[in-house]
């Protein structure tokens, strides 16, 4: 098994930190290989950001993502620049606030407005990373929600973790609706 995972938005989105939290989830609590990279633009906030994630069962020889597997778009520019590099069979995933797509496959949620009702606008990346862990193969809720704890301060874990758990529950909703319509 091997899974290419592609996160791209704006730096100040997190993106490089979900993408650290999944690699993480994968690696130290579900036992896979992984490899995390990332690239950004020279500015700190608002530039192009794309952060990589490769999970396997066997060694890793190439840390890349050329074709991904798993393609999540937390703004428009992202979702525009990287759309055309996914498997015709890809998981995609957007935030459905700032990315328009035409794809009826394509899975949405409205993390940055769920985040803004939360009063934490801040938390995109964990609504966005929520809903991904529902989507995701052997990838368990409770070790994202470990990984979480172990990398913020008691202080913001709080807020971290709930926006985490509407982006999972919202997307559960949404998969069960998809059911009832098939």
């Amino acid at each position: 098994m091997r899974i290419n995972v592609r996160f791209a938005g704006a730096g100040g989105q997190g993106v490089i930190l979900a993408s650290v939290l999944l690699a993480k989830a994968y690696g130290l609590g579900e036992n896979y290989n992984i490899s995390q990279t990332q690239s950004y633009g020279p500015e700190a906030r608002g530039g192009a950001c794309k952060a990589e994630v490769v999970i396997s069962d066997e060694n890793i020889d190439y840390m890349k993502v050329e074709t991904a597997d798993v393609f999540i778009a937390l703004n428009q520019v992202g979702f525009d620049k990287y759309k055309d590099t996914v498997k015709k069979d890809a998981i995609v995933l957007v935030n459905s606030t700032l990315v328009e797509t035409e794809n009826p496959n394509h899975y949405s949620i409205e993390a940055t407005e769920i985040a803004e009702e939360m009063g934490k606008p801040f938390v995109v990346n964990m609504v966005i990373l929520g809903a991904l862990t529902k989507l995701l193969p052997k990838l368990h809720y409770e070790t994202i929600e470990e990984e979480i704890k172990k990398n913020f301060a008691a202080s913001i874990a709080g807020s971290n973790l709930d926006a985490f758990k509407t982006g999972y529950e919202e997307m559960e909703e949404a998969l069960r609706e998809e059911r009832k319509l098939a």
